[in-house]
């Protein structure tokens, strides 16, 4: 079907250029001269630079300066990468070497929990016999 299409878009193109030739053949005019010598000069133009520019090696130079710029804009994201974490790292070792204070002041008393739990231990030791006495 697709290629049933492009036939008769072609063969419509191609009538319509023969009906446009003879028309103009007969009447001794363009039709739309203006803007149709405008689009022939940019065709010019096209063909000229398509026939005198070396596409090779425009194309490599464009691809250094691309990859130059990449390698450019990568080193410069991690070099803000490594200066960010020297930064963190750098008041990390500040906080680090500041003195702070060590709370060495004497505890008054133990919780009451702690004294229960260590009163039991010491009962449960003098009333139970050790394990290498039952054998």
């Amino acid at each position: 079907m697709t290629y049933l299409v492009s036939i008769f878009v072609a063969l419509a193109l191609l009538a319509g250029f023969f009906a446009l030739t003879w028309y103009e053949s007969r009447r001794g005019t363009r039709v739309l001269a203006d803007s149709r010598a405008r689009l022939d000069a940019y065709v010019e133009r096209i063909e000229f630079v398509m026939h005198h520019v070396d596409f090779a090696a425009f194309l490599r130079t464009e691809v250094r300066s691309l990859v130059r710029r990449a390698g450019h804009e990568i080193t410069h994201a991690s070099l803000q990468a490594v200066r960010a974490v020297e930064r963190l790292l750098t008041r990390a070792a500040k906080h680090l070497r500041v003195q702070h204070p060590i709370d060495a002041a004497p505890r008054e008393s133990a919780r009451e929990f702690v004294k229960t739990l260590s009163d039991f231990k010491v009962q449960l030791k003098t009333t139970r016999p050790e394990i290498s006495e039952i054998q």
